[in-house]
């Protein structure tokens, strides 16, 4: 898959789920005023990621561009880890669907990290 297209699907699926997460009533993440707070700051950082993914899509190999790469890679590379961890905790309530998002983020970060080694820029200094 070629790296414009991933950013892409990248940006999509993360403005989307930021802009969910903003606009999610209170009832539906929680009830505690600390679990609203963390979901509308989720929401923001959902966002930028997204945005900046959109940005990014179409930048020629540079330095930068195989760092943003490296980014996204190690970014859904920990979430798919951490999707992993909640699987296991039996007092998380969705404890036992917590393998499609781990698999879906763990298909994510191998994507850019195989897209990225194919783009990656020559220029080394």
């Amino acid at each position: 898959m070629k790296i414009k297209v991933l950013f892409i699907i990248t940006a999509i699926i993360l403005i989307l789920t930021g802009i969910l997460s903003l606009i999610a009533p209170p009832t539906l993440v929680g009830t505690e005023a600390t679990v609203v707070f963390s979901a509308k700051i989720l929401g923001v950082l959902y966002l930028s990621f997204g945005i900046m993914a959109w940005l990014v899509r179409n930048a020629e190999p540079s330095k930068t561009h195989n760092s943003v790469v490296l980014g996204y890679t190690i970014l859904f590379g920990l979430c798919a880890v951490v999707s992993i961890n909640g699987s296991f905790l039996v007092d998380m309530p969705t404890h036992s669907i917590s393998w499609i998002p781990a698999l879906i983020q763990a298909l994510f970060a191998i994507g850019f990290f195989l897209a990225g080694k194919a783009s990656k820029s020559k220029i080394t200094s």
